[in-house]
């Protein structure tokens, strides 16, 4: 029983440890390739014969190995997944893609600790049978860097599995494996272990809840292995396509109306918009964790390349799948690439969940405290003319969604749009664009309309990027998506609702049109009005609003946290009432010298009787209890008790006390006592308190 217990603990305790890594992967395969390889090694364990546990141990590797290749098959043979295995893992965008060449480093590392915890254990060394799996824990938090987000869950169960293993592995003297059954120690074991993980997983996210920093990312010191070529600026792009909207760029057949995201520019030097350079092998599911404060909106479009060139891949926003062709993805901006470039006739079909934030959620949205949008608030030293000024006055003060709101309203209803205009993202370009006094200055390209608007928002502290791509619509069939179909457009990042699309881009010249859609219908960054202007965010009062803050991941609400923690106040207390009592049991039995062993059988004696229902007196000689406990389990009164409790009180220390005899004959008499007691006495053997003051 014990055996199988052990190789339960060990296999629960390989496979939260490596499994520390699994939310770095997309999917539920990475978890189930762990968990059987932890399993697997576990019950290797149970193979009598030490000599042969080391070549099974490594034909078992090699078999794990090459049935993980076979499950979850990699872009090349087994040998070049091992060779290249920690390279594949440390240059792949998160989520990793579950496959054979990312995931096979933490299978065998996962077997590895197992199988020497294992061979550990056999040797009953409890506290070394611990430690491969705590440094494999170690070494897969270390992998999986601030990306895999919190495991308290797995977490608690490696605590659990650690402390049942240590209590299962620890060897004990035979009198106190008679005093103290079996099936009651390992539940005893169970106790613990289930008390230890209920509170790790309920006291962990409250206590660690203000914890703001993030473990290092190995991944930042790898150089990223796709390097994007020199090609066309995308926003040079969108002027020559002004001049040419007939060109047909895609073919997309799509459920609704879709706005197809290109290139994400989020640095600004002053003279141009910069695209991310490097990007990160990728799968095809980009299934990662969705913002649950944000409702979303299906998509599924199947798209086909006319005559778009470059290495940008067009997908929706909140992309979930691409399947069709390989990518490479930047994760800072969500840009997506194709490693071969895009060529006529290329078809692949993507899943989205676009992200559809509510009019309240957008107006009462906050600036986000984190630092790695700071990036995304520098204006670098030039010329910028009265930016700041222009920012200030037309955005006002309110709410930061309130306020770009009016800024957007304000640059529309001031310029007009002209795809003939002169065309530039820089300093120069801007600032003759909003200031110039020149007859044409106030006619600007959808460029100049969506960077102009970057740097204002910029210039007020609100993170701001330019983004280029296309409007969809949609029809029974393809629909051609043409040059005049591709914008460039603003995002603001705003907590907790992410970065949100504005439009800015004001009606052409030749038109008395009302404002254009926003590049992405659910979120326009002008919404029709309203007699009251109640569903206008730019409405809301300025006033501070406080909005909730999220909540931190692997935790539990309020209410369920103080009712889990009120339920685990059971099991905790009788767990540490068991811990007692074994403690004291053991201290009395393994005394400094015989006579202390034998007191403290005596005592043992006492208190098991009493526990059992026996009834004796405080002034009884040993001699008469030694009796009543006899006669009370039908048993014949030895006399090696009796004798060496006597000449351990009142006969020099020097003398033989046949410690052994007495130890042995008092816990016969303990396990004879509770065999034969009550059920509702049995149960409560080792949770009842009240031995732990007795004398």
């Amino acid at each position: 029983m014990e055996r199988l217990v052990l190789a339960l603990a060990l296999a629960v305790a390989g496979t939260a440890a490596g499994g520390q890594i699994a939310g770095l992967y997309n999917g539920r395969e990475a978890l189930l390739a762990i968990a059987g390889a932890s399993l697997a090694a576990a019950l290797l364990g149970l193979i009598p014969s030490r000599r042969w546990h080391l070549p099974i141990a490594a034909v078992g590797l090699v078999a794990v190995l090459i049935g993980l290749n076979r499950w979850l098959p990699g872009p090349l043979d087994l040998t070049d997944a091992v060779t290249h295995a920690g390279a594949r893992l440390l240059t792949s965008a998160s989520p990793v893609p579950a496959r054979a060449d990312t995931l096979i480093l933490p299978v065998a590392a996962t077997w590895l600790a197992v199988s020497a915890a294992s061979a550990l254990a056999r040797g009953r060394r409890p506290g070394a049978a611990a430690l491969p799996l705590v440094a494999l824990a170690a070494a897969m938090l270390v992998l999986a860097g601030p990306q895999a987000g919190t495991n308290y869950r797995r977490t608690a169960l490696l605590i659990a599995a650690l402390a049942l293993l240590l209590v299962v592995v620890r060897p004990l003297p035979a009198y106190t494996r008679r005093a103290v059954p079996r099936l009651l120690r390992l539940a005893s074991a169970a106790l613990v272990a289930v008390a230890l993980a209920g509170g790790t997983l309920l006291l962990a996210p409250p206590l660690l809840s203000g914890v703001t920093a993030a473990p290092p990312d190995l991944r930042a010191y790898v150089i990223a292995p796709v390097q994007a070529p020199p090609q066309t600026h995308p926003l040079s792009l969108v002027g020559r396509w002004g001049v040419h909207p007939e060109q047909p760029l895609l073919r997309v057949t799509a459920d609704r109306p879709v706005t197809l995201r290109w290139a994400v520019l989020g640095d600004f030097d002053g003279k141009s918009w910069l695209p991310a350079t490097t990007y990160r092998a990728a799968g095809g599911d980009r299934g990662g964790a969705p913002n649950p404060a944000v409702a979303v909106d299906e998509v599924h479009a199947e798209i086909t390349v006319a005559e778009l060139t470059g290495t940008w891949l067009p997908v929706p926003d909140g992309l979930r799948r691409v399947e069709g062709v390989a990518i490479a993805v930047d994760e800072e901006s969500g840009a997506v690439a194709v490693t071969d470039g895009l060529r006529p006739g290329l078809a692949y079909a993507v899943d989205a969940a676009v992200p559809v934030p509510t009019p309240v959620q957008l107006a009462t949205a906050q600036l986000p405290r984190s630092a790695k949008y700071d990036r995304y608030r520098e204006l670098p030293t030039g010329n910028t003319g009265r930016i700041p000024e222009l920012a200030l006055t037309a955005a006002g003060d309110g709410l930061p969604y309130a306020q770009a709101l009016k800024l957007a309203r304000w640059l529309k209803t001031t310029y007009r749009f002209d795809p003939r205009a002169p065309g530039g993202s820089g300093y120069p370009s801007i600032v003759r664009f909003l200031t110039g006094t020149q007859p044409g200055d106030d006619r600007g390209t959808s460029e100049q309309f969506a960077t102009a608007y970057a740097v204002l928002a910029r210039a007020l502290g609100i993170p701001a990027r330019v983004v280029v791509g296309f409007r969809a619509a949609t029809g029974n069939g393809p629909v051609t998506v043409t040059a005049a179909d591709a914008r460039a457009w603003p995002e603001i990042y705003l907590d907790p609702v992410g970065w949100v699309a504005i439009d800015v881009t004001a009606p052409p010249v030749t038109s008395t049109a009302a404002p254009t859609a926003s590049p992405r219908p659910s979120l326009s960054a002008e919404p029709e009005d309203t007699p009251d202007g109640g569903d206008d965010p730019s409405a809301a009062p300025d006033v501070e609003v406080m909005t909730p803050e999220a909540e931190t991941p692997g935790g539990v609400p309020g209410s369920w946290l103080w009712l889990a923690w009120t339920t685990a106040l059971f099991p905790l207390a009788f767990a540490v009432v068991a811990l007692l009592r074994v403690r004291r049991t053991r201290l009395r039995l393994a005394g400094a010298d015989d006579a202390a062993r034998v007191r403290g059988a005596w005592a043992e004696l006492r208190d098991g009787a009493r526990l059992g229902g026996v009834p004796i007196r405080t002034h009884w000689t040993a001699t008469e209890v030694v009796a009543a406990v006899s006669d009370a389990v039908a048993v014949e009164p030895g006399d090696d008790l009796v004798r060496a409790v006597n000449r351990a009180e009142f006969a020099e220390a020097a003398e033989d006390l046949a410690a052994e005899p007495a130890v042995a004959q008092a816990a016969d008499l303990i396990h004879r006592v509770r065999r034969k007691a009550s059920r509702r006495r049995r149960l409560l053997w080792w949770i009842d308190p009240r031995p732990l003051w007795w004398r």
